[in-house]
C-alpha cells in the first residue's frame, strides 16, 4: 500500500483567556508551541505541516523553531468564534493550491499537547490509513467510572459513544479525548466539513502524554511530566 500525502495543521491563535499567551507561554525554558513543531518535524509519514496564526509574536516564534509559516491568517479566521474546521479547511486550501495536489489525511495538532510525541504521529497517520474508517482520535484511558462524555472501544477496535445500557458490563473501561490528536482522511474532510466521524479509529496515549496545557495548573503539570519522562530517558 503506497503512503499517504498527509498535511499536519498546528493552529495557534493570539488570545486566551484562561492561561493569557499560553501558545508562547515557556514551559521548562521553552515555549509551549515549540513541542508541537518539534513533534511534526520529526514526524517521518507527514509529507507537510504548518503553523496558521493570525499572531506576529506566534509567527516569530514558530519560525524560529523551524515550523514552515505559508501565510499570516486572515483577520476573518482569528476571532473566539472559529472552529478548528474553519482554520483546518483554510490551510488545506491553501496548501493543495500551492503545492498542486491533493492530500489523503489531515492531521489536527493542538499546540497545547507539548508531550505528544512524533511517534504518536506516525502511529496515528498508520492507524487511520490502514482502517476503513474515515477519522481518528487520540484518547487517554482506560478508565472505570462512568460519564457522560465517555468514549469505549467496542470489539472491533473501533472508538465509540459509551452506552449506559445497564446490560453492559459496568467494569467497562471507558476512553475520553485528550485533545491531542486528530486526523481525518481528506475527501470526509471536505464532503462533510468535520473532524471527527460518528465512531472513529482510537489512538490510546496514557496519562503523560494526554497532557493538555488551558491553564495555569495545567502547565505546572506539564513541566513536572516532561522533567520526569526526561529523566527517565537519561538513565535508560
Amino acid at each position: 500500500m503506497t503512503e499517504p500525502k498527509v498535511l499536519a495543521v498546528i493552529p495557534a491563535r493570539g488570545g486566551s483567556k484562561r492561561l493569557p499567551r499560553k501558545n508562547i507561554k515557556t514551559i521548562n525554558g521553552i515555549p509551549l508551541i515549540a513541542y508541537t513543531i518539534e513533534a511534526a518535524k520529526n514526524a517521518k509519514l507527514l509529507t507537510d505541516f504548518l503553523v496558521t496564526t493570525e499572531d506576529a509574536e506566534i509567527l516569530k516564534v514558530a519560525k524560529e523553531y523551524g515550523a514552515p509559516t505559508p501565510f499570516i491568517r486572515p483577520e476573518s479566521l482569528s476571532g473566539d468564534e472559529i472552529r478548528n474546521i474553519e482554520t483546518v479547511n483554510h490551510a488545506l486550501m491553501f496548501m493543495e493550491e500551492k503545492r498542486g495536489f491533493q492530500y489523503d489525511i489531515v492531521v489536527l495538532l493542538q499546540p497545547t499537547s507539548p508531550i505528544r510525541s512524533s511517534d504518536h504521529i506516525d502511529q496515528a497517520v498508520r492507524m487511520l490509513w490502514n482502517s476503513k474508517l474515515p477519522s481518528l482520535a487520540s484518547v487517554k484511558g482506560p478508565y472505570q467510572k462512568r460519564d457522560p462524555i465517555l468514549k469505549r472501544i467496542n470489539s472491533d477496535g473501533e472508538l465509540v459513544s459509551y452506552s449506559s445500557d445497564p446490560a453492559l458490563d459496568q467494569r467497562e473501561p471507558f476512553y475520553i479525548y485528550n485533545a491531542a490528536l486528530y486526523a481525518v482522511k481528506r475527501d470526509y474532510f471536505v464532503r462533510e466539513n468535520k473532524l471527527i466521524s460518528d465512531i472513529q479509529v482510537p489512538l490510546v496515549m496514557d496519562k503523560y502524554h494526554s497532557t493538555d496545557v488551558d491553564d495555569l495548573a495545567d502547565s505546572l503539570v506539564a513541566e513536572t511530566y516532561l522533567q520526569y519522562l526526561n529523566n527517565l530517558k537519561e538513565t535508560i
